[in-house]
């Protein structure tokens, strides 16, 4: 993948060129967001947003009224900003100006107050030997200034999507103050009759690709902290074994490889360790490997089931489930085992945590009523609150910025499909996907750079 972001170009004899220039000289010292949304606290009213179509621009700089680049792109930037909850995006029928006017001659501010925006898009769409370049500006319709200045984002063309999302980001970034996470893939089990694979997709249901061709079962893929390696443990021997793979190269190597049982992997945030579950010593325990040495550290060791550890984002502590108190229980302790604490007394079933990306929240299932639901509670086993309810949620996954948990359904009959909910409990969302394909497990990448 080769796309950058850029400061648009400065000098061409265009309606293009003109309009550019013409918004760099506005844009300069308005930095500022004067519009922004506080999602600070729950209950967080949609940000009414226009996204009209991007204009399609030759590469003389005139204006391609018959390509569809444009279209594809502002769709796919309204869609993401939709999904989020935090923007209600305008129905284009109502708009005023055109998309060649705003590109042109800029916001025609009054009109846009008349259709209720309080931000509003523009953008153009270059398609330049096989590389789509995409410029933006966003703009504060009531304040009547830009939002930060213009930016270019590029791609190949066939990965035109990137450049949306790209775009998305910067958009939700500079209005909620926080990181996007639009640029971003979740890799999950697939599942079609008797077999299970690997898959991977955009976060927002699309570009799906198979990983695996499902010959063996495979179980818990994990995204190590840079996105190019995945931990997943395979059947492929017979015995449950934890594999890494190189997803640039395509090579696996075999990391996790004792009698046993090898289950639940997790990245250290320095991609230099990988905590597990193993049994090879009678009881599941978990262990911490040096990827580079091979060196192996046992953390616990009570005759309970200890397993799912996750990491926190400093590397400091691990999160993991512990039945040695009689029930599935959540527990806390140092990176060395030591000063391993319980957080969780509410309810007999507390199991599968994940540690936020913010570290300030851990995610995990949480049973009782005839259901299983996702919750959080902070480190300190404080302020838990439920999420989600139903029959059968599991398997959280944080989003990069550490605003929206990747959640499993398994709907009695239905099987189980991907769902998304923000960390506040409000806009639950389904991650569409093909009907016959169940999906459970997911792990959201970082972002894609």
């Amino acid at each position: 993948m080769n796309h950058s972001a850029q400061r648009l170009p400065q000098t061409r004899s265009t309606l293009f060129v003109t309009s550019l220039f013409f918004w760099l000289l506005m844009c300069v010292g308005t930095a500022q967001a004067v519009v922004q949304i506080d999602i600070s606290k729950g209950g967080v009213q949609a940000l009414p947003i226009a996204i009209p179509k991007f204009l399609d621009i030759n590469s003389d700089g005139s204006v391609n009224p018959s390509a569809a680049m444009g279209n594809r792109i502002s769709d796919v930037v309204a869609a993401d900003l939709e999904r989020s909850g935090l923007f209600q995006i305008l129905e284009k029928k109502g708009f005023l100006q055109d998309p060649a006017s705003l590109w042109k001659d800029g916001p025609n501010f009054k009109d846009w107050r008349l259709t209720g925006a309080e931000a509003v898009v523009s953008g153009a769409v270059t398609d330049a030997g096989g590389t789509v370049h995409a410029d933006f500006f966003l703009h504060d319709v009531f304040k009547g200034t830009a939002v930060g200045k213009g930016q270019r984002f590029s791609a190949p063309k066939q990965e035109w999507h990137l450049v949306a999302h790209r775009i998305a980001d910067e958009i939700y970034s500079r209005l909620t103050g926080e990181a996007g996470y639009f640029t971003s893939r979740i890799v999950f089990v697939a599942e079609k009759g008797d077999k299970k694979w690997l898959s991977i997709m955009d976060q927002d249901g699309l570009n799906r690709t198979d990983l695996t061709e499902g010959r063996s079962l495979v179980l818990t893929p994990r995204f190590s902290p840079t996105g190019e390696h995945l931990f997943f443990v395979s059947y492929v021997s017979g015995e449950p074994r934890i594999y890494r793979w190189e997803l640039y190269t395509g090579k696996k190597f075999l990391e996790g490889d004792y009698p046993g049982l090898n289950s639940a992997p997790s990245w250290s945030p320095d991609g230099t360790r990988m905590a597990m579950t193993l049994n090879k010593d009678g009881n599941a325990e978990i262990y911490v490997k040096e990827l580079a040495s091979g060196s192996l550290t046992r953390l616990t060791q009570n005759p309970g089931i200890d397993t799912s550890p996750s990491w926190s984002p400093d590397g400091r502590r691990i999160v993991f489930n512990s039945d040695r108190g009689g029930s599935p229980q959540i527990y806390t302790m140092n990176a060395d085992g030591s000063n391993q604490t319980r957080i969780t007394f509410d309810g007999n079933y507390n199991a599968a945590p994940s540690w936020s990306p913010r570290g300030d929240l851990i995610a995990f299932v949480k049973g009782g009523g005839g259901g299983f639901g996702i919750s959080v509670i902070n480190p300190q086993g404080n302020q838990q609150r439920a999420l989600t309810s139903s029959w059968m949620d599991e398997s959280p996954a944080w989003a990069p910025n550490g605003r929206v948990i990747a959640f499993t359904r398994e709907s009695q009959g239905k099987g189980s499909k991907l769902y998304t909910i923000d960390l506040t409990g409000q806009n639950e969302r389904i991650v569409p996907m093909d009907a016959e394909i169940r999906a459970s497990d997911p792990s959201w990448s970082p972002l894609i750079r």
